[in-house]
């Protein structure tokens, strides 16, 4: 085994979670280590992430990236403008 794999995001299977179709990046590659997942929206305004609270107990860092087109995220009661090439932490 190489000990590498490569994939285009489109190669990753779509699945449905509760609503916000997302590609589960971690299980394609077998990564245990840590998350990573891919939403895409179907549809100009369509919700990716589903609310939640960070300071949950079982929440874990998050990073997220705009690979293409335009985003918007609430954060803090704030909203906050996430062009492509935008990472909001």
């Amino acid at each position: 085994m190489a000990g590498f794999t490569v994939a285009r995001l489109d190669e990753i299977e779509l699945v449905d979670g509760a609503g916000c179709p997302f590609r589960p990046v971690r299980q394609h590659f077998g990564i245990t280590t840590f998350g990573v997942n891919a939403m895409t929206a179907a549809s100009q305004g369509d919700r990716l992430i589903n609310e939640h609270e960070e300071a949950e107990l079982d929440s874990a860092e998050e990073l997220y990236l705009v690979l293409s087109g335009h985003a918007r995220f609430e954060l803090g009661g704030e909203n906050h403008d996430a062009p492509t090439g935008t990472f909001i932490h």
